[in-house]
């Protein structure tokens, strides 16, 4: 046996323990193994199909080295996997908006840039080998070349429709970006009956659901306090549900089961009446201008939920879109949702509880689209019984929530979601919220991150402000901080849907 032979079967064994080991260990793992390729910016939406494929593959291409018939297959295939695995490194190193943790086996033991020195590595003695069988050297460095460069084009090409289907079309996979979002704060409220009445970028308002007419202001650094009381014109109303919002240099106390609707100012929290109208009850209401609100009432021959704008300019004037929320059972428990406007974008967000979706609409509610959150669930999931003698509607069973709470800022939209993705670990369910993230201007999904339980209560609420998002979990106020590379991933995601019109025509 000359020295050639010896090297070859040296390199071919060397090939072999390293894909053995590289599916044996993916095998033995294979559920952290989905989850790890889950978090890929360019297999996310391939996840179960690669992480099959990928374990036939490594196993097969260890079998067709073992058997000297088929070696120089084994070789060009070995060669052919590596060069697709180092064009996958580049892409991750110097294109992706973000950076995943390690996806297994011997990635393990090494940080991405190392991994990369040794997938060189392996690469130029695979090629040796195929050169030391082949007796046309010019051809098959030639056969190389084209190999490299097909191989290459078609990570990209993956990488491109990967990014699209996952903030576009989403499979229902998530993405979580480490170290996305850092608690940087905590304050005690002393009480559980707090809500986000609204913000100026400086200052956190608080509602009261026990004291409607108590607000807490803290800085945004929640070491400063101030508590203000409310002061109204009228007080003889039969208050049921009282909303308190603020939107500087204002502030409204709101009840549409009066309804009545106060305006002040927050330098003196003294509030007069906006409106009193027996003809106008409503039951969601949030401000768009200061003389303008959107609200959420009843059909009166339908008793369908229903959106519409109260305009104070002059005289009060009411204008109602009755085709933005969509009937799917009932018309009042299947389209409850939450609603915001942000002053920022201009753009009205409605996000339904029981259905993956949820509207965007200008400030006279004129639709722009309805977008989907990622998961399946496209109708809700309700038991609806009529009541004969109160002809009252209600809810025969426990309904299946899908969005639980929401909060915009700009052209992000956060939203906490009750249902598990594909190839997520059930333990952190136990012991996290997952919020979802959105941007509202290109219809995306971006990521998603963990807000962690207190003492096993789960976030109350939410308050989006610049990079901060502040939560309520039980009687404490949280602030984090969402890092900048979390906010490139709304840049990248615009680049790289243009990126893939591009490269497709489209």
């Amino acid at each position: 046996m000359n020295i050639k032979s010896i090297i070859l079967d040296i390199i071919c064994l060397l090939l072999v323990l390293l894909f053995v080991y590289a599916a044996v260990s993916k095998f033995l793992d294979f559920e952290n193994f989905q989850a790890q390729l889950g978090q890929s910016p360019l297999l996310s939406a391939y996840t179960s199909f690669i992480s099959y494929s990928l374990l036939a593959v490594e196993f097969t291409i260890a079998l067709l080295l073992v058997i000297p018939k088929t070696r120089f297959l084994g070789l060009m295939a070995s060669f052919t996997l590596m060069i697709m695995f180092t064009a996958y490194i580049i892409v991750i190193l110097n294109y992706s908006s973000f950076i995943p943790c390690s996806c297994g086996g011997i990635l393990e033991q090494m940080d991405w840039k190392e991994h990369l020195a040794f997938n060189i590595g392996c690469i130029l003695v695979i090629a040796s080998a195929i050169l030391i069988l082949t007796k046309n050297t010019k051809y098959t460095i030639v056969k190389l070349s084209i190999i490299t460069f097909l191989s290459t084009v078609q990570i990209i090409a993956i990488y491109l429709a990967s990014e699209n289907a996952m903030h576009r079309e989403n499979p229902f996979i998530r993405r979580f970006i480490l170290g996305s979002a850092t608690k940087i704060a905590t304050t005690d409220l002393n009480s559980n009956s707090q809500y986000f009445a609204g913000t100026d970028g400086n200052t956190i308002y608080l509602g009261n659901s026990l004291a409607p007419l108590h607000i807490t202001a803290y800085d945004s650094t929640l070491k400063i306090k101030h508590q203000y009381k409310i002061e109204l014109e009228r007080e003889d109303f039969p208050f049921r549900s009282v909303q308190v919002r603020v939107s500087p240099p204002y502030f409204y106390l709101m009840d549409g089961t009066v309804p009545v609707i106060y305006r002040g100012d927050i330098a003196h929290w003294k509030a007069t009446l906006l409106m009193h109208n027996n003809n106008y009850y409503f039951s969601k209401a949030e401000i768009i201008a200061p003389d303008k609100i959107a609200f959420r009432a009843q059909e009166l021959k339908s008793r369908n939920n229903i959106l519409g704008t109260f305009d104070f300019s002059d005289a009060l004037k009411v204008q109602y879109a009755p085709t933005l929320l969509q009937k799917q059972i009932d018309g009042f428990f299947d389209t409850d949702g939450m609603m915001h406007y942000d002053t920022q974008s201009q753009k009205f967000i409605y996000v339904y509880y029981y259905r993956n979706q949820f509207i965007v609409a200008n400030k006279n509610l004129q639709l722009n689209y309805r977008g989907n959150t990622i998961d399946t669930t496209t109708h809700a999931k309700l038991k609806v019984v009529h009541l004969k003698e109160t002809g009252q509607r209600k809810i025969a069973s426990l309904p299946a929530t899908v969005n639980q709470l929401t909060a915009v800022s700009g052209n992000l939209l956060f939203v906490n979601s009750k249902l598990i993705g594909r190839f997520e670990p059930r333990e952190m369910w136990k012991k996290a919220s997952i919020v979802d993230v959105y941007n509202i201007q290109s219809n995306a999904y971006l990521s998603s991150i963990y807000i962690y339980d207190i003492n096993e209560t789960k976030v109350q609420s939410m308050l989006l402000s610049g990079n901060n998002l502040y939560v309520i979990i039980g009687h404490q106020l949280h602030k984090y901080r969402l890092s900048k590379d979390f906010f490139n991933v709304s840049k990248a995601t615009r680049q790289t849907t243009k990126q893939h019109k591009k490269f497709t025509g489209q």
